[in-house]
């Protein structure tokens, strides 16, 4: 017999990444969706009680801050017809109390084994059909973090968020001004922005014309390290091997993204591109966090150096 659940899932989860919903919510384009079924059910609840809070970029503030979200509630009638009253009740603790009655042991027992298994029933099925998740940023309640969704059957589709992906993603591109050239960071911003529209395969392109640059960009740097006949000949992730040093480790350990990039452009659906695009845009940040990160410590080296060079001068 299964076990209940909800012994496993501890109480007050505050990180996005330890709860399925919460990084969809933050991960997934519009129109992108995920399966509701007895293994997260017990995450969707945590969420809906407002027990998790997420990280993300605040636009107003203009920085990344904690959100907390407000608990969905529902209402609903109670007493005779004709005489009802109106209360309003919390929409997690309610659906927690269903699966609770769902996974006891006499009703599993009853249950027939056909029957299909729902995480609502008819009570709250037309507040659950669309939702608002909304956040609010720790520092100040006035700015706002709101997340749409759609549930039909056993399943959630974002259809809705504001700030978009885009809006939320492009001030993270600053971090990395210094070491990607214009022409980049804004095909960078067009894919992004392709993506919070919900386009998949469009998207890859940006990519791929990115990283087939940021390799080359590499290669500069690698200069006379690296045969340039050998490297004109080889294949892409062939040329990524060969730049170990100048690539972060974890592309050269796993050249895969080019192919995946091409096989999105040239096969994979739109649902699959969308699904994978945080992924091989992470790669993308991956060189960027690298050069960037390098040409700080350099920085850092040449401040320190000049600054004994006054000293030293000075005590002479």
């Amino acid at each position: 017999m299964r076990h209940n659940i909800f012994d496993s899932i501890p109480s007050n989860i505050v990180s996005s990444k330890d709860n399925v919903f919460a990084n969809f919510l933050q991960t997934a384009g519009l129109y992108d969706s995920m399966k509701i079924d007895e293994d997260n059910i017990a995450y969707l609840i945590e969420l809906l009680k407002g027990n998790v809070k997420i990280s993300a970029y605040c636009k107003e503030c203009k920085q990344e801050r904690v959100f907390y979200m407000k608990p969905i509630e529902y209402y609903f009638e109670t007493g005779p017809d004709g005489n009802e009253e109106i209360r309003c009740a919390s929409l997690g603790e309610k659906i927690e109390s269903l699966q609770n009655m769902i996974f006891s042991t006499k009703s599993r027992q009853e249950k027939s084994p056909a029957e299909e298994w729902k995480w609502i029933n008819w009570q709250i099925a037309d507040t659950t059909r669309l939702m608002k998740l909304e956040y609010i940023c720790s520092m100040d309640e006035k700015h706002h973090l709101d997340y749409i969704v759609l549930t039909t059957d056993n399943s959630m589709m974002k259809i809705g968020q504001y700030p978009s992906i885009a809006d939320m993603t492009f001030p993270e591109l600053d971090a990395y001004k210094h070491v990607i050239s214009k022409e980049d960071r804004k095909e960078l911003g067009t894919a992004i922005g392709l993506f919070a529209n919900g386009v998949g395969a469009g998207s890859y392109v940006y990519l791929r014309r990115i990283l087939e640059r940021l390799v080359y960009k590499a290669k500069e740097a690698a200069a006379d390290v690296i045969d340039n006949e050998m490297f004109e000949q080889a294949r892409v992730a062939e040329k990524i091997k060969m730049l170990e040093g100048y690539l972060p480790d974890i592309l050269v350990k796993n050249t895969t993204i080019y192919g995946i990039l091409s096989k999105g452009i040239h096969e994979l659906s739109e649902e699959e591109c969308r699904k994978y695009f945080p992924v091989v845009k992470e790669c993308i940040y991956q060189i960027l966090g690298m050069w960037e990160s390098e040409r700080r410590k350099q920085a850092d080296e040449d401040a320190l150096s000049k600054a004994l060079s006054s000293i030293s001068s000075s005590i002479k």
